[in-house]
């Protein structure tokens, strides 16, 4: 019974120094980040932004739709605008809203949409 005892203490023993001696010398890295930003295909809509944006606020997806408006704006007084750029740019600002909280998504999101809202709209695109 004596000898059962120590046997197994000594296995548990050896066991936890190799899990310490396994873990010091490795680096695991920081975590991963957020997933990928779905890519919809081109050319750009407005659900296709909003789709981008996920399940972020309404306020984000709102974002989104805004800036595609401007999009399209700048399209239809002739002026050159890049539907891929519009795409990496709704892209880019999901993944850096990815890696905050729900409450700095939604106050970001907002005063994104005011700033944008301040810029004069073109009669061409009423």
């Amino acid at each position: 019974m004596k000898l059962t005892t120590v046997t197994v203490a000594l296995v548990a023993a050896l066991g936890l120094c190799a899990c310490d001696q396994m873990t010091a010398g490795e680096d695991f890295g920081p975590p991963p980040g957020p997933p990928a930003p779905p890519s919809p295909d081109l050319p750009m809509t407005a659900a296709k932004a909003r789709l981008i944006m996920g399940s972020h606020s309404n306020t984000c997806r709102e974002l989104a739709t805004l800036k595609y408006d401007m999009h399209a704006c700048e399209l239809k007084q002739g002026n050159p605008a890049s539907e891929e750029a519009l795409r990496t740019e709704l892209r880019d600002l999901r993944w850096n809203l990815d890696k905050l909280t729900p409450d700095e998504v939604a106050a970001r999101c907002a005063a994104m949409t005011t700033e944008l809202r301040k810029t004069p709209k073109p009669r061409a695109c009423w």
